[in-house]
């Protein structure tokens, strides 16, 4: 079973928003899903050992949301 970490991320409006912060951040080395609630503020990453959570937090803030 794959490591998941549960990230609070501001700014987000609606779908469209989880969906572009999704794309932006599955890329990071060690993610293997993104699970964004925009309801509710965060993301569910799962990942495995080599997930780098700072990474992970500078890709969000490069889609224009904060975390």
């Amino acid at each position: 079973m794959m490591a998941q970490s549960k990230i609070t991320v501001g700014g987000l409006k609606d779908k469209g928003d989880a969906d572009k912060l999704v794309s932006q951040t599955e890329q990071v080395a060690g993610v293997r899903w993104v699970n964004a609630n925009w309801e509710q503020g965060y993301v569910v990453v799962t990942h495995s050992d080599a997930f780098d959570e700072t990474a992970f937090k500078a890709a969000v803030q490069a889609a224009g949301f904060s975390a």
